[in-house]
């Protein structure tokens, strides 16, 4: 017998593609495919402990439900929070009894049929159901001309005719900015949404993202009574920092990233004004205040009001004096140090966590400042001969300090190689293995298996991830290659 209270669930499952729409020259449709991706589901209250969970991806129309895949996975514990089913279901609406092409045809040219069916994931363990559902709108055109196949990305309507990719070049990032779009829209409850796009011209970005910025703020003004007027990523990531409540610093936050990711999508360059100095200082002067939060025995370091080299390298200068007397302060050990480098070869030495941490975060920071103001650090190593070699060695020490990170995080799959040099080639092993291992650390822990090789790839592959342990690590992974290549192009 099961308890009363015993249920299972679907994870606030959200289908991706749920209308897609085809044409061909004469209306008829050959395959209708539906597909869901990163499901996961949770259970509660059984009496017995299961063995496996099953999830079926179903087509329900005219009172009848057809199973079109599913797939089994193996479960433990009378009760699981958030479980991912780790594999992608996918099938053919036809296989549903009561739906044929035909249903779907558009008889005349230039004509439209349009029809709903609905999708269902259903769930099952030891005999307790849960499910979600969703409208599935399925439009097919009858076009007089030669035409491509359309569809969403877990969905497709399916012709007999060729998908020529050279038809409209545009639909990828189209297609991938428009998902970006709902997932805004998704956040705006007392606003219009943004309108999604048909082309990546310069002007139809511009206005774009004019519009994002217009809406979300004017939401957060809806929600919060605090008005904002921000029209780029950096002018909405200052007002994130002194935002009063975390959840508007998170709107902005999310706005400006989906800008960007916008942006670089279509390749287009978002015009900051022209004048960055004062968001440079800006910048600068909040990794400063960073710096001070953690300094409880001894004087704040000072912020700037200019990026000039004497400048920058005085606040340098006072970061490692003020950190490494903190160190002192706290752990009666000193240390001389005065450089990223010179910095971490200490931190590898420390006695304790607390101080490799203490003295990495300042080499981090160091470096990030140099980074924004366009500073060269002296590391003092003039003696190479002027062939660089000095310099290498310090990058790939730094380098390879970012991949015994990553290493740390690894429990089942080989770890990943460090390198001897920063030449292209390395790197760009160095790259790969990175994200080769770390997925195959999430398929060992979690079943599911992800195909990235691009921090845009990474990101996109977290923003789906079914459990937040999965999207830290690939965003994990992101933000190290992101530094590995930042700091071999120096």
């Amino acid at each position: 017998m099961l308890s009363g209270s015993a249920a299972a669930e679907i994870r606030d499952y959200t289908f991706r593609g749920t209308s897609i729409s085809g044409e061909s020259d004469d209306g008829s449709v050959t395959d209708i495919r539906a597909k869901a991706v990163n499901v996961g589901f949770r259970y509660e209250g059984l009496d017995e402990e299961p063995e496996e969970a099953t999830v079926e991806l179903q087509v329900v129309h005219g009172g009848e439900t057809e199973t079109i895949d599913e797939a089994t996975t193996e479960v433990s514990g009378t009760s699981q929070s958030n479980v991912a089913l780790g594999k992608e279901l996918a099938g053919s609406v036809l296989d549903h009894d009561g739906l044929s092409a035909s249903d779907f045809k558009a008889e005349e040219d230039s004509s439209t049929t349009e029809k709903n069916v609905a999708l269902r994931l259903k769930l099952t363990v030891n005999g307790v159901n849960g499910s979600s559902e969703t409208d599935l709108n399925v439009v097919m055109r009858n076009t007089e001309a030669d035409a491509g196949v359309g569809g969403e990305a877990d969905g497709e309507v399916v012709t007999e005719e060729e998908d020529d990719p050279d038809d409209d070049p545009d639909d990828g990032p189209v297609e991938e900015i428009n998902a970006i779009i709902e997932d805004i829209n998704a956040q705006l409850e007392n606003v219009d949404p943004v309108s999604t796009i048909e082309d990546t011209s310069n002007e139809t970005i511009g206005a774009l993202i004019d519009e994002i910025f217009t809406q979300v703020t004017a939401e957060i003004e809806a929600q919060a009574g605090v008005e904002y007027d921000v029209s780029t990523p950096a002018e909405a990531r200052e007002a994130a920092e002194n935002a009063s409540l975390p959840p508007i610093a998170d709107a902005l936050n999310n706005a400006a990233d989906a800008v960007e990711e916008i942006a670089a999508l279509a390749d287009y360059t978002i015009d900051d004004g022209g004048d960055g100095g004062n968001d440079t200082v800006a910048e600068i002067n909040a990794i400063v205040e960073d710096i001070n939060a953690k300094l409880e025995n001894v004087d704040p370091v000072g912020t700037i009001e200019d990026t000039s080299d004497e400048t920058i390298g005085a606040l340098i200068d006072e970061i490692f004096t003020q950190v490494t007397a903190e160190i002192e302060a706290q752990a009666g050990v000193e240390y001389d140090v005065s450089t990223p480098a010179e910095a971490r070869e200490a931190a590898e030495d420390a006695s304790l966590p607390p101080i490799a941490d203490a003295l990495n975060n300042a080499a981090d920071a160091v470096e990030e400042i140099a980074a924004l103001a366009d500073y060269t650090i002296d590391d003092g190593s003039d003696g190479d001969g002027g062939d660089g070699e000095n310099d290498d060695s310090d990058t790939v020490a730094e380098i390879n300090a970012i991949v015994e990170d990553i290493n740390a995080k690894l429990e089942n799959v080989d770890p990943v190689g460090t390198i001897e040099n920063t030449d292209d080639g390395t790197i760009d092993d160095l790259v790969a293995e990175i994200f080769t291992q770390v997925t195959a650390e999430i398929e060992a822990q979690s079943g599911m298996e992800y195909d990235v090789s691009t921090v845009a790839e990474a990101r996109e592959a977290a923003e789906n991830a079914p459990l937040p342990p999965i999207a830290d690590a690939l965003n994990n992974a992101a933000d190290a290659v992101e530094d590995i290549r930042n700091l071999a192009s120096q």
